[in-house]
């Protein structure tokens, strides 16, 4: 059967018949066109009404994905914050296989598409989450143009679902123990998703905290709760700890507070059959300090740019924390751990920013989107705020930092940090 593949590729090379290559959907140097159409001339109004009520409830539609259609789709608004009934510009959920159970393409059932709020450059997301791949398993992203009933929406952030392709794809299962570590409700001036063992010793406890994803699991939450915070000597049994060491430093490095960091949320967590859990990041748009708040005591009340350039990797560990962050304290209290955690960010700061790697990247992308930027009438910021955010910082209703002129100073700060000032 090779050998016929072989020869038929051969033959339709030779005698120049037509060969079509499929782009990776995810694929950095590909923007996808995807292309929506709704029955309902009051869609918008649809889709606002089964936001409020709170449901995950869908409306259907018809759905091109570069040129192939799919009938009969499920779609809704994605998240939370980024989510405004007043605006025209909303984040998407599609359920490709909403009411054909084997509709898919490339594989991927469900699609998600990010509205790039709070962040002027466009950039961050894409490029945060492919530092992130390089260390653990991660979401890939690109920049896709959206089309609603032919009209074209704007540019979307794609950010690939974690889902059960997603978990079979880097864990080998997808039937274990699976979290998505948001609070039904984000607190302020709360734990959320913190895994502390605050809120009781039953699952009905943090039923609210984190969104059970998996047929059961909580009996293995509960577990890995009890072992974080009081047997964090045998963590390894229940946590692949790496990984998780990779996550905080991935976080502090890029300023990622949005994050467990912040307010102990937009991650998810995964048992492989190995019984460890794995972290997962997710939601990257505010990474590169777009959001600056976290409950560590020393900025409880949000930080500066210029602090976001200094501020300390073991804020969570020297300072006192409004609220527990076991998953930071209790594993960095270990001087393996802690030496581990500092190893990781002097990784990542010499492979992504000392280098500038970040920053051709970056320049390669906007160039690659400028035309799709400039035409989208629904974007948050101007197109001068969009060019310029890259190097400099662009205000708006909070300031949001140029990468450039963040990660240069963060760079020169931590590579002078105590325990990462020289090779290990």
């Amino acid at each position: 059967m090779k050998l016929l593949a072989v020869f038929a590729a051969c033959f339709l090379v030779l005698f120049g018949a037509p060969v079509f290559a499929q782009q990776d959907f995810y694929s950095v140097d590909h923007s996808p066109q995807i292309k929506i159409t709704f029955a309902e001339d009051n869609w918008d109004e649809i889709l606002d009404t089964l936001f409020l009520a709170g449901e995950e409830d869908r409306l259907t539609c018809n759905i091109e994905l570069d040129g192939e259609v799919f009938e009969g789709v499920g779609i809704r608004y994605k998240g939370f914050s980024s989510v405004s009934t007043d605006r025209e510009k909303n984040p998407f959920n599609i359920k490709l296989d909403y009411s054909d159970p084997d509709a898919s393409y490339q594989g991927i059932d469900k699609i998600k598409l990010a509205n790039v709020i709070q962040d002027p450059s466009f950039l961050r997301e894409v490029l945060s989450y492919q530092i992130a791949r390089k260390y653990l398993p991660s979401g890939r992203a690109n920049f896709a143009q959206v089309y609603i009933n032919e009209v074209y929406w704007g540019l979307y952030t794609n950010v690939e679902s974690v889902d059960k392709q997603f978990l079979q794809s880097h864990y080998w299962t997808s039937t274990g123990a699976f979290f998505k570590c948001n609070p039904a409700s984000l607190d302020l001036f709360g734990e959320n998703a913190n895994l502390s063992a605050t809120p009781g010793v039953l699952a009905a406890d943090y039923a609210d905290l984190y969104d059970l994803r998996s047929d059961t699991g909580y009996d293995e939450l509960l577990e890995l709760i009890q072992v974080l915070n009081e047997e964090p000597e045998n963590i390894e049994q229940v946590l692949h700890v790496d990984r998780t060491l990779w996550m905080h430093a991935f976080n502090y490095a890029l300023i990622n507070f949005d994050s467990y960091v912040g307010y102990a949320q937009n991650y998810y967590l995964y048992q492989d059959f190995n019984g460890q859990f794995n972290p997962i990041l997710w939601d990257l748009n505010m990474s590169f300090a777009s959001f600056r708040l976290t409950d560590g005591s020393e900025f409880y009340d949000g930080f500066s740019i210029a602090e976001a350039q200094t501020i300390d990797p073991l804020t969570h560990l020297e300072n006192v924390s409004v609220f527990p962050r076991p998953l930071l304290r209790n594993l960095l209290e270990n001087s393996t751990y802690k030496r581990m955690y500092l190893a990781h960010l002097r990784t990542i700061i010499e492979e992504n920013i000392s280098n500038d790697w970040y920053v051709t990247q970056a320049e390669l992308h906007r160039d690659f989107i400028d035309p799709w930027v400039e035409a989208d009438t629904n974007k948050f910021y101007g197109y001068d705020d969009f060019l310029a955010n890259l190097e400099s910082t662009v205000t708006d209703l909070v300031d949001y930092p140029g990468l450039t002129e963040l990660m240069e100073f963060r760079s020169e700060y931590l590579l002078n940090y105590p325990g990462l000032d020289s090779p290990p």
